[in-house]
């Protein structure tokens, strides 16, 4: 297995890094992944399971930050010769940017002359794929959903929501959008008044694994026309509903789907501990199944 570092740069200039892992004998095929919440492209352990399971069977690897990456992240913002700091991180991010951090990782990747390009993404990573895959992601061979949280349930069930909830409202029209909300938000998250909304409002564009509305029908999942699959353990603190239910409704929504396969993986909590090689396996076994039909990125 090959390892390498590499800086990708968005269109609004921002600069990203991640590792590209490769096997020994080139490939067409990679999986480029999505992390999650205040999350990088590093620190979970799956993450070395995958990188070794799939190189072994000849597909490549690509892991990359976004701007949401960790609390509070100074990222380079480049102009030609000019250079200047921004600060991002899960704390002022806004969902809706996924798009140019994916479209920078995608194009890279096609760069690099891989034509089957899969596409996870984990806990906050999955609705930034499926959102992705609905809009711009017609030439994937597929998205890959791990762990997929519904953003706006798991705010409503927090006693504090109402609370919370004003006082992102109340910033905002304040004019102090941009400002850190007061107290630690979700248990362990700090976030400014815009990020809170862009993060928790059913009006916002992460409202797409809406799950804790029996009547919402995910309609954002209807528009994915690529193959999907779905992985999620019983012991995820990111369900809302039943397991068993939750991937029913995320098969019925993706009608437009040409292939929607789902995965109970055991009692696997949310960052797979213990279930680091079940996981990489399934992985491995959805890409190696993966036949002709798919798309395949041309140049």
């Amino acid at each position: 297995m090959k390892t390498s570092l590499h800086r990708i740069l968005t269109e609004d200039k921002i600069e990203l890094v991640g590792l590209l892992y490769e096997p020994e004998t080139p490939t067409e095929k990679i999986l480029v992944h999505v992390h999650g919440m205040a999350g990088n492209f590093y620190e979970n352990l799956f993450l070395d399971f995958i990188a070794k399971t799939l190189t072994d069977q000849g597909i490549a690897f690509f892991t990359f930050n976004n701007r949401g990456c960790e609390l509070i992240k100074d990222l380079r913002k480049i102009r030609g010769n000019k250079r200047t700091i921004v600060r991002i991180g899960n704390t002022f991010e806004k969902f809706e940017d996924c798009l140019l951090d994916i479209e920078a990782a995608v194009r890279f990747i096609k760069s690099r002359s891989y034509m089957t390009i899969h596409l996870s993404g984990h806990s906050l990573g999955a609705p930034k794929v499926a959102y992705y895959a609905a809009l711009k992601g017609s030439d994937l061979a597929s998205v890959i959903f791990l762990s997929p949280p519904d953003m706006v349930g798991s705010a409503l069930k927090e006693k504090s929501f109402e609370m919370e909830y004003d006082t992102a409202k109340k910033m905002i029209a304040d004019c102090r959008g941009k400002k850190i909300m007061p107290g630690i938000i979700w248990g362990d998250a700090y976030l400014s008044a815009n990020t809170y909304m862009s993060l928790s409002d059913k009006r916002s564009k992460v409202a797409i694994f809406n799950l804790y509305d029996p009547e919402d029908k995910l309609e954002l999942l209807g528009k994915i026309k690529i193959p999907a699959y779905t992985i999620m353990g019983k012991k995820d603190v990111a369900l809302i509903i039943l397991i068993e239910e939750t991937m029913e409704r995320i098969k019925r929504a993706m009608a437009n789907s040409p292939r929607v396969e789902t995965n109970i993986l055991g009692d696997a909590d949310h960052g797979y501990n213990g279930y680091e090689q079940r996981l990489a396996d399934a992985l491995r076994e959805w890409i190696k199944n993966s036949s002709s039909s798919l798309n395949h990125y041309t140049l």
